[in-house]
């Protein structure tokens, strides 16, 4: 039995009206975007909503441009031009592809994503990131009809480990400590950090970037409650990195590199999107079937 490996994503529009992430993947279905190097990828239409879910499907490929150089690999040597008039790579063709299923929670805007399918292909959690977030800009959206309200802007993070922060902090002389928090959707769970996004809301920020220097080097900065709550607001929409030194180690630490993960092993009675709906109900936190 093969062994599925899950990341997920937080994915806020602003405004969010009823029924608006299912048309927000209607109107992104089939876009490519070249998300890292030259691989492209474009997701499927989303299914019909069942109980609070969506899903459908990434498809990822490698797209070959026949205007590059090309190289005879046995000869080690450029074609010649009769050569070349003999190379046709039909158009809308994607070598090396792959697909991965992806499920949303309509409730709290989870998207939940395979990053190792059933055949052992991977997609990196931040290649997953950096493709919705393409999908979902502000130039894309500024492009496209809604029959409802329009987002102004999409939001889309990782969802990390909190444990994540505590590394940060352990750093033994933490000297650079960067923190971003981006406001939320009213129904995320930021009981900790209220004041910040009141306070963000207020003065009509979407976004807070905070950076620390120590005012010692050899001393280092120490979190107090306020930096943690800021790193509390991180966790679901934003992120924090940390920069210091352990003696003559230079050390570097961000919640980007702590994604959380879930794994399920999937059996000739289930299918590979049985799985991710399972998964993407029971992980996080239990989700509704009404």
């Amino acid at each position: 039995m093969a062994i599925l490996e899950y990341h997920a994503l937080n994915v806020s529009a602003h405004p969010h009206v009823k029924g608006i992430y299912r048309e927000l993947f209607e109107r992104v279905a089939g876009r490519r975007i070249n998300y890292f190097g030259e691989k492209t990828a474009a997701i499927t239409k989303p299914s019909a909503s069942s109980n609070g879910v969506f899903w459908g499907s990434v498809y990822s490929w490698t797209e070959i441009d026949p205007n590059e150089r090309i190289i005879d690999t046995l000869l080690m040597q450029k074609p010649d031009e009769e050569q070349k008039a003999k190379i046709s790579i039909p158009a809308n063709t994607g070598f090396h592809w792959q697909r991965f299923n992806y499920v949303f929670r309509e409730k709290d805007h989870i998207l939940v994503f395979e990053s190792r399918n059933d055949e052992g292909r991977t997609l990196a959690p931040s290649s997953a990131e950096r493709l919705f977030r393409a999908l979902f800009d502000e130039k894309t959206l500024g492009a496209l009809r809604f029959e409802l309200t329009k987002p102004a802007y999409v939001e889309v993070d990782l969802l990390v480990d909190s444990s994540a922060l505590e590394k940060i902090y352990a750093i033994k002389n933490l000297r650079k400590l960067e923190i971003l928090v981006s406001v939320p959707n009213s129904d995320d769970n930021t009981e900790d950090a209220d004041a910040i996004i009141e306070r963000l809301e207020k003065i009509r920020a979407s976004r807070q970037l905070t950076v620390y220097t120590a005012s010692s080097a050899h001393k280092g900065l120490k979190a107090d409650d306020q930096i943690k709550a800021q790193g509390e607001a991180s966790l679901r929409h934003g992120y924090s990195r940390g920069e210091g030194r352990d003696g003559e180690e230079k050390i570097s630490i961000s919640t980007k590199q702590y994604p959380q993960k879930q794994t399920a092993r999937i059996d000739s009675q289930s299918t590979t999107v049985d799985t991710a709906i399972g998964v993407a109900r029971d992980w996080l936190a239990p989700f509704p079937s009404t």
